[in-house]
């Protein structure tokens, strides 16, 4: 999987850059933030569905992650 090709980038500021909802926690409260592409693709793009990606992490934010773009439809 190539997440370049389903992910949004932002602008060209920040470019190379998605939309993460659980990008970082404070005091038990998930902040918005970004995550890079590259990043992804270098580490999950392997695989081809959210659970896969979901089972290969210990990162709860990217479980998060992983299962809010299954829910949205970007992800099978």
């Amino acid at each position: 999987m190539n997440f370049y090709d389903v992910l949004d980038e932002l602008n060209e500021e920040n470019k190379g850059m998605a939309v993460n909802p659980y990008a970082y926690k404070k005091e038990g409260k998930w902040y918005e933030g970004f995550i890079s592409i590259d990043y992804l693709n270098k580490n999950y793009g392997q695989y081809s569905t959210a659970e896969e990606m979901i089972n290969a992490t210990e990162s709860e934010g990217l479980k998060l992650y992983f299962a809010w773009l299954r829910d949205k439809g970007i992800l099978n």
